[in-house]
């Protein structure tokens, strides 16, 4: 079924023709200014021509055209060509005389594409140059933009890793390095590291060690009970009153001893006056 619409000054394009079962739908020559979202669900349309009006912008449910073949939407305002459209199956593009800027890079998917018209468009990519030379330039000049593209990103997301990973590694040896039990660093505290006094006691002569033992064990012995008594070498010091007594005796028997002393000398002296 075919729907024949062109040149009849038509501002809008009814919605009921949407729910038709048509293949071709023409309306080209007339002052649409869009297409109405419902146009999806003409899913046996074959060939769309709304060329020569003042449509602005696709809807994107044009993606939905999948029996599309040839879509022709020449003179008129589009600046943006919208992604959907490398779902559709076309044939033939005609996006000449508008005002495009840039062919979405994932259009060098539109494998079944075998006619491509951009011409009057103020293309920036690709450029000028690579547009006059045809479709096969064109998809290779898109090709090598995706590439590009993608090594930039995977560039781009090695260096935001990195600080990340630098990060993980400093942290890593952070915790390997924690200090105890450690070889790197003089001043860190090791687990197995002698101290100072035992240092000092590994410069000890052996012959002092076996001294120091066996006065330990001499010491152990007397000072094991032996029948409910200490040893008779460790008897009760003497108490500090009988100490004082006995000084007081030693201090009497001088005082003695000095005054015989001294009457003799006297008796001494007497007689030899005589």
């Amino acid at each position: 079924m075919e729907e024949e619409g062109s040149r009849n000054q038509l501002s809008a394009l009814p919605a009921c023709l949407c729910g038709l079962p048509l293949k071709v739908l023409i309306a080209s020559n007339n002052k649409l200014g869009s297409l109405p979202e419902e146009i999806g669900q003409l899913k046996q349309l074959m060939e769309l021509d709304v060329s020569c009006n003042e449509i602005t912008a696709l809807p994107q449910q044009i993606g939905q055209l999948k029996s599309l073949r040839e879509l022709n939407v020449r003179r008129n305002y589009l600046q943006v060509l919208p992604q959907e459209l490398v779902d559709l199956p076309l044939v033939k593009f005609d996006f000449s005389c508008n005002k495009v800027l840039v062919i979405p890079i994932c259009f060098r998917e539109m494998k079944q594409l075998q006619v491509l018209l951009l011409e009057n468009n103020p293309l920036q990519s690709p450029p000028a140059q690579i547009c006059t030379k045809g479709k096969v330039h064109i998809f290779k000049y898109l090709s090598i933009q995706a590439c590009q593209i993608k090594t930039t990103d995977s560039l781009y997301l090695h260096t935001m890793e990195r600080p990340h990973l630098h990060q993980h590694v400093e942290d890593s040896k952070k915790d390997s390095d924690s200090g105890v039990g450690s070889d790197n660093g003089d001043k860190r505290l090791s687990a197995t590291e002698p101290s100072d006094e035992d240092t000092v006691s590994l410069n000890v002569p052996m012959s002092n060690i076996m001294e120091e033992e066996q006065i330990k064990e001499d010491t152990c012995h007397r000072l094991s009970p032996v029948k409910g008594e200490f040893h008779q070498e460790f008897q009760p010091a003497p108490s500090l009153a009988s100490d004082n007594e006995n000084s007081g005796e030693e201090r009497d028997q001088f005082s003695h001893g000095t005054d015989v002393l001294h009457s003799g000398f006297i008796n001494y002296i007497k007689a030899s006056e005589g």
